[in-house]
């Protein structure tokens, strides 16, 4: 066997082990972290076609036969879910800007990487895909009036802009997750693993640009940087807790699980596009803050899955 293919089998085996050592590295590499920004799009996309290339597609196709039950989760999750936790917060008196953060977090679509981490933790891939793609998709028309209704924060979003984005970032990724299918052809299944380490590779280089700026502000304020990450902890364990117990009277225990798991995880680099410049310096470190959360929470959370899911 070739080594590069056995380390990333390795790897693939031991995804959720080796994700917080990505934040090791955004914090080691803080030089080029900056330098790396540019590196987000393609790695976006990356991430995108491992997940589409290691998906299911035949249980995608079936859920894309019949795509209310996505369309009603992804709803929830943009909408039902920010208007429950938005007082939770308010009443716990935090600071204003982790307060704001954390309900244009709830606002936010799902994170491209759902997919593939729920891969790892025994979930509904395909369906988290989906979750991904619609909430991505709506979040234009949902995301601008809930954050001036609630923060009176006025988000002037193009929504055709950002949904021709992510198209073309779909488009891309679901030709290259083509491109790979064919050519693996009978060889996929014994492939997942070395996919799935090759997924690992991107994550954990995708933490370099994310983590630009976290040392000089955690030199400067360590005492709200670190309570801006356990408010980030907060905030994936409240938003994924509140959307799996809404959904689990009505749908089997993988279904809500990975509802809430995809309710956990947002898209919050996105923010960074459509906030406006006067917006609180706060949000912006929350961004950096939520990162630990999304990069430790899939390894916290195995155990409890491997006990609620069995293989």
């Amino acid at each position: 066997m070739n080594p590069a293919v056995h380390v990333l089998r390795r790897m693939g085996g031991r995804a959720t082990t080796l994700l917080p050592f990505s934040l090791g590295l955004g914090l080691l590499f803080q030089d080029i972290a900056a330098l790396a920004r540019p590196l987000l799009w393609p790695l976006a996309v990356a991430l995108l076609m491992l997940a589409l290339a290691r998906t299911d597609w035949i249980r995608l196709s079936s859920l894309l036969r019949r795509p209310g039950l996505a369309i009603a989760l992804s709803l929830l999750n943009l909408i039902a879910v920010p208007l429950v936790v938005w007082p939770i917060w308010q009443a716990l008196g935090l600071w204003p800007g982790l307060i704001a953060a954390l309900c244009l977090s709830a606002m936010a679509p799902g994170i491209i990487s759902a997919a593939t981490t729920a891969t790892f933790l025994r979930l509904d891939s395909s369906l988290a895909l989906l979750l991904t793609l619609f909430t991505n998709f709506l979040v234009p028309f949902t995301l601008p009036p809930l954050a001036l209704w609630l923060l009176d924060l006025d988000l002037k979003i193009g929504a055709v802009d950002l949904s021709l984005r992510l198209a073309l970032i779909v488009a891309v990724a679901l030709a290259g997750a083509i491109v790979i299918r064919r050519f693996l052809g009978p060889r996929l299944a014994e492939a997942g693993t070395t996919l799935d380490g090759l997924s690992v590779v991107v994550l954990m280089v995708f933490a370099i640009p994310l983590m630009d700026g976290v040392m000089a502000r955690a030199l400067a304020e360590p005492v709200k940087l670190a309570g801006f990450i356990a408010g980030a902890f907060g905030g994936m364990i409240l938003c994924n807790l509140v959307m799996a117990a809404a959904t689990l009277p009505f749908l089997d225990r993988r279904t809500a699980l990975t509802a809430g798991y995809c309710s956990g995880g947002r898209h919050n680099a996105l923010l960074m596009a459509v906030l406006p410049a006067s917006a609180d310096a706060d949000i912006f470190l929350f961004i950096a803050a939520v990162q630990f959360p999304i990069y430790l929470m899939p390894t916290l959370l195995q155990p409890l899955y491997r006990r609620l899911l069995p293989r």
